[in-house]
């Protein structure tokens, strides 16, 4: 170190110090970029070995950090989001032009996006105090890596840039991994119930799927459409049927709101029998749409259309309105039965769903007690289940029933039997069908039977289309079923056809047994 007294250094740390600084001021203009250290010679006779920078081509640039001296004019215009300290759209544009040059086969570029799931209903029932609580939670838990960036877009998008991945398998497990972390409890608000943040995924890839931004997000918009389609809280990469999917979707959105206009839908019903008499007890309300060229389109294919649409607030109303009338009419004929009406997710996170319900009671007069809204069980991990349980117990305390749809394929837990006012369970078709074939699905049957019992509810087994079910059903305490052993859905003069024909058989039983 004896060139240090040449230039009054004459402390070893202070030497230490001055190359550092030089590190500092040497690679900033190239450490951005994807670099290699090299060793180079001591500068101003300090005396001292340090390490400078030299660009490397064959590794591409980091993408968490954009503050490069060619990024940092552009820097200055790009927005950062005050709530999560995320860049948002114009960083995200600049960081895929310059990563996209990079990718190739076997270092595929993701563009990977998130869209929370349900967050209006967060901010319209908890508030957006509790919205941006979980906003943050999001920013912080959905970087993956840590040369992978991080945006967040209007709203509820976020989009993480990723780079070098060998496959496209490589990005799913990397956006399920983000998942996962996304999904730890998270209490909203001191006191507040824990919400389980999830999101919709969609993965676009370059240059497999797309060279630029403006493609590559479009195309993993693409995929979280699909993801929303499938339930959420899913992953899915973009494939080319996805826009052709795009075009049905777009078109059938706009024949389905002619059909509204004209009236095109319809009302079938299924009969829901008692398991102990054979009589039919009531009907469950199943809308139909006859496409004129594409024939019966199912209501899986066109409630999800209508509720993303919008146009599902002109179809709830229609609905019961439409159901209450067809139980009023029977009732007028002599046939006092139930009836149960489908309710759409969208349709119960409306705050004025109960009041749409008493409309639909006092036009058609008939009794609260005869009608049973159905809801499907997996609304009930949804963030907002606290207001929708203040739906429910609305629509209860109004005398309606209410039944849990599709048992056991959701995610819900015991809690909510206890603390939602259901009064019904509805055994899934998934395992009515094993009855017989599968004693997996035979026990979980008992178990739900047990478990109804056990919470004072009422059970109906769907799907039921062997006189075997029916036996199983009826032998473990099953109290009413439903299924094409009974009837298939049938148009509303049919269903009369059939009551008058059940009529006749139980009369002369009905008869003798008075007579005795």
């Amino acid at each position: 170190m004896r060139s240090a007294n040449r230039w009054g250094l004459p402390v070893p740390w202070l030497v230490t110090l001055v190359n550092v600084l030089l590190l500092l001021v040497c690679t900033a203009s190239g450490g951005l970029q994807g670099n290699l250290m090299l060793p180079v010679v001591a500068l101003l006779g300090v005396g001292a070995t340090f390490w400078a920078f030299r660009q490397r081509a064959a590794a591409p640039p980091p993408l968490r950090v954009l503050d490069g001296p060619r990024d940092r004019p552009e820097r200055r215009r790009w927005a950062t989001d005050p709530l999560t300290g995320l860049m948002g759209e114009d960083a995200l544009k600049h960081c895929v032009g310059r990563a996209a040059g990079t990718a190739g086969e076997g270092a595929l570029l993701a563009v990977i996006a998130f869209d929370i799931d349900r967050l209006k209903d967060i901010n319209g029932f908890h508030g957006y105090a509790a919205g941006d609580r979980l906003l943050r939670a999001a920013a912080r838990r959905l970087q993956a890596r840590a040369d992978d960036a991080l945006f967040r877009l209007s709203g509820d998008r976020f989009v993480v840039v990723c780079r070098g991945l060998p496959s496209s398998a490589a990005a799913e497990t990397l956006a399920v991994g983000m998942l996962e972390r996304l999904a730890r409890p998270l209490r909203l608000q001191e006191g507040a119930i824990e919400v389980t943040p999830s999101a919709s995924v969609g993965i676009a890839l370059c240059p497999k799927h797309g060279a630029g931004h403006e493609q590559l997000m479009r195309h993993a918009e693409l995929a979280v459409d699909e993801a929303k389609r499938a339930g959420g809280r899913r992953c899915k990469v973009f494939n080319p049927g996805l826009v052709m999917a795009l075009r049905t979707k777009k078109d059938l959105e706009r024949e389905l709101e002619r059909a509204i206009g004209r009236g095109d839908l319809c009302l079938h019903y299924q009969p829901q029998v008692d398991l102990a008499t054979g009589r039919i007890v009531a009907f469950e309300a199943l809308m139909r749409w006859p496409h004129p060229e594409r024939g019966n389109i199912p209501p899986a294919t066109f409630i999800p259309i209508a509720e993303t649409s919008g146009l599902i607030r002109a179809i709830g109303p229609w609905l019961l309105r439409e159901a209450m009338g067809q139980a009023r009419a029977w009732r007028d004929m002599g046939f006092d039965l139930g009836m149960a009406i489908n309710i759409s997710p969208a349709q119960l996170r409306q705050q004025d769903l109960p009041g749409e319900v008493a409309l639909a009671l006092a036009e058609t007069g008939v009794a609260p007690g005869r009608i049973e809204l159905e809801v499907t069980e997996s609304l009930f991990v949804d963030p907002a289940e606290i207001v929708m349980r203040r739906t429910l117990l609305d629509l209860e305390a109004m005398g309606l029933g209410l039944a849990i749809d599709d048992f056991g394929t959701g995610y819900s837990s015991l809690a909510y039997l206890k603390r939602l006012p259901v009064h019904k369970i509805k055994i899934d078709k998934s395992f009515t069908d094993g009855i017989g074939r599968d004693g997996t699905d035979e026990a979980l049957v008992q178990v739900v039977i047990n478990l109804a019992r056990t919470f004072g509810k009422e059970v109906l087994a769907e799907g039921v289309e062997t006189e075997a079910q029916r036996a199983f059903l009826a032998r473990e305490g099953c109290g009413s079923a439903q299924g094409y052993l009974f009837a298939r859905p049938m148009p509303p003069d049919l269903c009369l056809k059939r009551l008058r024909e059940e009529a006749a058989r139980f009369l002369p039983v009905v008869l003798r047994a008075s007579a005795r």
